[in-house]
């Protein structure tokens, strides 16, 4: 015990520092890739005839909205886990759990994606896992609005008056304690992203681009 007291500090923040490390190098890594499939969406959306291909468009910009959440929260990561500074760390926790709390992908799927199913003719296999994995991250965020809410209100947002209620969960409020609603947040974004790019390969292909053009009257309700 006289050892963890004389000692114990100086070992958490040498563990903080070395783990902020190397999660600050692996995000470096992930921000490159992130940064290259965004500036390429760009510029394949701008391409993009939307009178001949408006379901390509339209799921360019889904791919892109999802992109865009995924930098933030890849670039709060290493922060948020682990900054040697408490304040900063905690900061940088609560703005993690900001932007994913307010990571909404309904806002740009819901009638959208029928619209993309039947004006490219996706394949079954393709849209099911493309719906399968939307389903899965609706659910998953549920859980998060469940969890994240009076942090969210509390602390974040800063709407609640009792300041002494705002400085006592800010004081509380430790990453691991949120650890199993953002592991199964990271794991449903994680498959979503995979079916969206086995999707944006088959609407690539000449078969679907001749789909569109033939049915690209099919306008989605907006």
């Amino acid at each position: 015990m006289k050892l963890h007291q004389k000692f114990g500090g100086q070992v958490k923040s040498v563990f903080l520092f070395r783990i902020h490390r190397r999660l600050g190098k692996e995000f470096r890594i992930k921000e490159k890739a992130i940064n290259a499939a965004i500036e390429t969406i760009v510029k394949q959306y701008r391409n993009t005839n939307e009178e001949l291909f408006p379901a390509t468009k339209k799921f360019f910009n889904i791919g892109l909205y999802f992109l865009l959440a995924e930098r933030d929260i890849q670039a709060l990561k290493a922060d948020a886990f682990a900054h040697p500074n408490e304040t900063k760390r905690n900061i940088a926790l609560r703005a993690l759990l900001l932007t994913v709390y307010e990571w909404d992908m309904g806002k740009v799927t819901g009638r959208r994606m029928n619209f993309i199913y039947e004006t490219t003719g996706l394949s079954e296999k393709n849209k099911k896992a493309v719906v399968d994995s939307l389903k899965e991250l609706k659910k998953a965020r549920k859980q998060v609005e469940k969890k994240l809410s009076e942090t969210r209100h509390n602390t974040i947002a800063h709407r609640d008056a009792d300041a002494m209620r705002q400085y006592q969960i800010i004081s509380d409020l430790e990453v691991m304690g949120f650890a199993p609603v953002l592991t199964e947040f990271y794991a449903a974004s994680d498959k979503l992203l995979k079916a969206m790019i086995s999707a944006l390969y088959e609407i690539g292909t000449m078969e679907s681009l001749f789909h569109q053009i033939v049915n690209r009257e099919q306008r989605p309700n907006q």
